[in-house]
């Protein structure tokens, strides 16, 4: 089976990344993970702010295989993950998305 990368890039509005990255690594994180196909989390913070100060993390979620990502796209609990952080945080993040699937290994 050839892994599949989810990556998500969230930033964050300043006044709200403490509060954001105490839900995001207690909670979020560890609810996504229990998902079937999930295999590991790793969270990377941005050297660079993005234009307007806004704070950048990357999180690159390892699954299984691209099947597994589909259908974690098309659950209810996506849906209810990606409901609970816009609830929450909707007004002080933006979210982009990609799924990668790895060609090679050196």
């Amino acid at each position: 089976m050839t892994p599949a990368l989810y990556t998500v890039v969230i930033e964050v509005e300043p006044g709200a990344e403490e509060a954001w990255n105490r839900w995001h690594e207690d909670i979020h994180v560890p609810e996504v993970l229990r998902e079937p196909g999930f295999r590991s989390c790793r969270k990377w913070r941005d050297t660079e702010p993005a234009k307007d100060g806004w704070a950048r993390y990357v999180c690159h979620y390892e699954l299984t295989d691209l099947d597994a990502v589909r259908r974690y796209s098309a659950s209810e609990a996506a849906k209810r993950l990606r409901g609970d952080s816009e609830a929450r945080f909707g007004s002080v993040t933006r979210h982009s998305r990609q799924v990668l699937t790895e060609v090679k290994r050196f």
